[in-house]
């Protein structure tokens, strides 16, 4: 393997959970009477820029995206459909990198709920350390958190590297002074242009398996 630690985001990396995310904001839009402001296709393409990029485009109110915060987190039977599920190479892939003598870590800014969904499928014992939310750690692309998970499991930089779907997620690895990696990306960014072309990280792939097979995990 071309690294030892990888440091997945959760959302859109692992888990497919932008579906979810969706629909959810999508409704809030509706009872705040914004639904004519977009599209939901339009609202699916900032969301997988950032929830901040959602915001701004779409013009929820504060109160509102604190309800689609609130709804977005709800488990069990209480879970808006569409469901969030797991990437069907995600167990693959992490199984691979301890099957190697690698360790996974998570650095998301979910709360608490990542737990209850590794938990769900079985995916919590292929990984290290967690880093959530609750930590209250300056967002990415912010290198705070990433800076303190790897003090606190004594990780070396060259043996690290952030793994996510936006290129925020790899840039807050670069600025931890780590590899980052943009997988699972969308095919346009909301002005048209391909995000791969366009990212400044180390390494692109379309999906999970593609980037297990370009660091030799599989």
């Amino acid at each position: 393997m071309l690294y030892q630690n990888y440091i997945w985001d959760f959302d859109g990396t692992i888990f497919d959970s932008y579906p979810h995310t969706c629909e959810v904001f999508w409704s809030v839009l509706g009872e705040e009477g914004l639904q004519d402001r977009l599209t939901k296709d339009e609202l699916m393409a900032h969301l997988l820029v950032s929830f901040g990029d959602a915001k701004r485009f779409s013009g929820i109110s504060a109160e509102g995206y604190k309800r689609f915060d609130q709804i977005t987190h709800l488990l069990g039977n209480a879970e808006t459909k569409p469901l969030v599920v797991p990437y069907p190479d995600c167990e693959k892939v992490l199984k691979a990198v301890v099957d190697a003598g690698g360790k996974n870590f998570i650095y998301t800014h979910r709360n608490a709920t990542t737990m209850w969904y590794l938990w769900k499928y079985g995916m919590l014992g292929y990984f290290t350390d967690v880093v959530l939310s609750e930590e209250k750690f300056p967002g990415k692309p912010a290198p705070d958190a990433l800076l303190a998970l790897m003090e606190r499991n004594g990780l070396a930089k060259e043996e690290c590297i952030m793994v996510g779907d936006r290129e925020i997620d790899g840039l807050s690895g670069k600025n931890a002074g780590i590899a980052g990696a943009l997988v699972n990306y969308p095919d346009a960014l909301p002005d048209g242009r391909n995000p791969a072309e366009v990212s400044v990280l180390d390494y692109t792939a379309k999906n999970l398996t593609a980037f297990a097979e370009l660091m030799g995990i599989l």
